[in-house]
């Protein structure tokens, strides 16, 4: 049995950035289900995505569960560092737009009304993987303690703070973080530099358990808490800052076209 420990200067700035990447990486994705639940009658269209809503807890409470593993097992720290990486190259190199997304908006076309709820389920669940990982990694990057498997245990409760808040958040402000993406586009491209720089983070973490546990005759070190919170700290304001800039510039730019 653990007990949380809370108040500690690192967990509620990790719960910000995890609410900030579930609204970021998740906005598209609320439209998706806006999209299947839109065939239904009006008074059914809120039931089914609040039955999603109650889906969606459920199986992050059961992913955070299954991926502390990734905590205490080198090679499947290895697997989920990969797969953020993966995640963001392929967001930024091999991504050309939202076609996929718009295909599955339109799978729970003609379904009744529990078909749709089940449609919505199944989306919920494929979009929570990549938000679940990254809470997880950002969460073990920020534990000071990195050798010991009771302090994720122990902490938990920021993953899952962050996600619930998320979700909430998400469900009845789907509308604002689309917005928001839509006038300032390179915050999507922030979130998933984020991404990638938690997949860096456990990755070097899988590799000083990895040296920890061979002994191969050399060591690799844990990133300094310094380096990680300051690269995050750099994509978060730096960001903010660029998406800014650029939607000035563009309406700089169509104000002289009109003109």
């Amino acid at each position: 049995m653990f007990k949380p420990q809370l108040f500690e200067f690192t967990d509620f700035p990790i719960i910000g950035v995890l609410i900030i990447l579930e609204g970021l990486l998740s906005a598209d994705n609320a439209l998706v289900l806006a999209i299947m639940v839109r065939h239904l009658p009006k008074d059914q269209r809120q039931k089914a995505l609040l039955y999603g809503l109650g889906g969606a807890f459920v199986f992050r409470a059961i992913a955070i569960l299954a991926a502390g593993w990734i905590m205490s097992l080198w090679w499947l720290q290895t697997i989920g560092a990969l797969y953020l990486i993966f995640i963001t190259a392929k967001h930024f190199f091999f991504t050309p737009g939202h076609e996929d997304e718009e295909k599955v908006g339109h799978m729970a076309d003609n379904k009744g009304f529990w078909q749709t709820v089940i449609m919505v389920e199944l989306a919920d669940i494929a979009f929570a993987v990549d938000s679940v990982l990254a809470g997880v990694s950002l969460v073990a990057a920020s534990i000071a303690d990195k050798n010991s498997e009771a302090t994720f245990a122990n902490k938990i409760w920021v993953v899952y703070a962050g996600a619930i808040i998320g979700v909430i958040l998400l469900r009845f402000a789907a509308g604002v973080f689309i917005k928001l993406l839509e006038k300032y586009p390179f915050l999507e491209h922030m979130a998933y530099l984020l991404v990638g720089w938690a997949g860096v983070k456990l990755l070097v973490y899988s590799g000083h358990n990895f040296t920890k546990l061979t002994k191969p005759g050399f060591d690799i070190p844990i990133m300094p808490p310094v380096l990680f919170w300051g690269v995050l700290i750099l994509i978060l304001v730096g960001g903010s800052v660029h998406a800014v800039r650029t939607q000035n510039k563009a309406v700089e730019v169509d104000s002289n076209v009109i003109e």
